[in-house]
């Protein structure tokens, strides 16, 4: 009897530390989400700097394009997380997360210096990237379909 309860605790125990595994897991899943929100890290209309991790940029697909705009800038840091570019109106904007892995899994490269021209879009305060082309290599990545949609978060439900 005392081996069966024993047993019965070990079962229980096993399957607590299961359970709390799965919803610890869950919640740091929720919170890559959240943190990769704003692959962009950008600045808002009025030029003040976002923190990196604020704004939609999940991959979410729900992205509402009103206006594709064009900014000019150079590369003023890169490494294999961020890329940052110092517009000519002088403002910011970051390129990392997923955008920025998706542009070097398609082959984009850029270097310190290099002059970009981004075409983005206003996603509330934030800016979202969605093609960048290199001037000095004349390489162009496209990041986003015309309506917004991150090429990196796959074709969507049904579609493929």
């Amino acid at each position: 009897m005392t081996k069966k309860i024993v047993w019965g605790l070990v079962v229980v125990g096993l399957v607590g530390i299961l359970v709390a595994g799965a919803v610890v897991r869950t919640a740091a899943k929720a919170g890559d989400g959240t943190e990769a929100q704003g692959q962009f890290a950008q600045e808002g209309r009025g030029g003040q700097a976002r923190e990196p991790g604020t704004g939609d940029g999940a991959g979410t697909g729900e992205a509402v394009v009103e206006e594709w705009l064009t900014f000019q800038g150079s590369v003023v840091s890169i490494d294999s997380d961020v890329m940052v570019v110092q517009l000519d109106s002088g403002d910011q904007i970051v390129v990392e997360n997923r955008p920025w892995w998706f542009a070097q899994e398609q082959g984009f490269a850029a270097e310190a210096g290099d002059q970009l021209t981004l075409r983005a879009f206003y996603e509330g305060d934030s800016i979202e990237v969605g093609q960048m082309a290199n001037i000095r290599t004349g390489q162009t990545v496209q990041l986003r379909e015309e309506s917004g949609r991150p090429l990196w978060a796959g074709r969507g439900r049904g579609n493929g």
